[in-house]
């Protein structure tokens, strides 16, 4: 399964995902595999978590992989963040910057 984004989500269901979740929001370790440790000590769990609380996204969709994603614009580009949600949390598993937001 990839990262392709299959299906966009409307804000008012990302809006009610998080007002559900707000306090049960926690950053996997793997989520930062990507960066160098520069970048590792730029971007902080409390730091993604108020992104994602906080910011009104550019996009909220469903990836193939069944994870959401949510990219917020930034002034290069657009910042993406990916997470799961079960019954207890929301679980962030990746994030990463892009140049532009994708073609659904």
């Amino acid at each position: 399964m990839s990262t392709i984004i299959i299906k966009k989500l409307d804000l008012d269901s990302y809006n009610e995902i998080l007002t559900q979740y707000k306090e049960k929001i926690f950053v996997n370790h793997h989520a930062y595999f990507r960066l160098s440790e520069a970048q590792r000590k730029i971007y902080k769990d409390s730091e993604l978590i108020q992104i994602l609380v906080n910011e009104k996204p550019a996009l909220f969709g469903l990836q193939q992989n069944n994870r959401y994603t949510t990219l917020f614009s930034r002034k290069e580009g657009y910042f993406r963040i990916s997470f799961n949600i079960s019954k207890l949390n929301i679980e962030i598993v990746t994030f990463y910057q892009v140049d532009h937001l994708p073609k659904i």
